[in-house]
């Protein structure tokens, strides 16, 4: 994406770049980029049985953090930002924690493409609005806010799986090698 100074964002090793000079726009959604990038880099190649087995006392897991990032993307962009209609959640007024609780017929590998296809269809929510100063439609938040607490939340269960892979299968680092 280039901002019209000739600053794009780039990707090494298939995990975004964000870049270090340009508008704010290019940045902001260079950098919520690799955090995305990094979520499905910390998962893959991962045993599903030893991703199963990792989660906190309170049941939180690999495959619910990723189902919940995709909820999370689609209603701020989709919904909360762009007032799509007719939207579905894994979550219910009946069962708010819904997307925590994963299928065990539902791979990582499966989550990690719902995630990336979702995370496209928000892109072109974002992409079409005229500016991170655009209003939202259901809140009273700006894009700008939205795109900054997406970076945010993201980050934060980014860190999460960080911890929850090492328990898994003992594997660490920050991005490829």
């Amino acid at each position: 994406m280039d901002d019209g100074s000739g600053a794009v964002n780039g990707t090494r090793a298939g995990i975004t770049e964000a870049a270090h000079h340009g508008d704010e726009r290019t940045t902001v959604l260079g950098v919520l980029q690799r955090q995305r990038d990094l979520v499905a880099w910390k998962l893959r190649g991962a045993d599903e049985d030893a991703l199963r087995s990792a989660t906190t006392p309170s049941g939180m897991g690999p495959h619910g953090l990723v189902r919940h990032l995709t909820n999370v993307e689609r209603s701020w962009l989709r919904d909360v930002f762009a007032g799509e209609e007719g939207l579905e959640f894994d979550w219910s007024d009946d069962d708010p924690d819904g997307e925590w609780r994963v299928p065990a017929d539902v791979g990582v590998e499966q989550l990690l493409a719902e995630y990336a296809a979702e995370s496209l269809r928000c892109d072109a929510v974002v992409a079409a609005a005229a500016s991170l100063d655009a209003p939202a439609h259901k809140r009273d938040s700006s894009l700008r806010w939205i795109l900054l607490h997406l970076v945010e939340e993201t980050a934060r269960h980014l860190g999460h799986l960080d911890l929850l892979r090492e328990q898994a299968d003992g594997s660490t680092g920050e991005e490829p090698a």
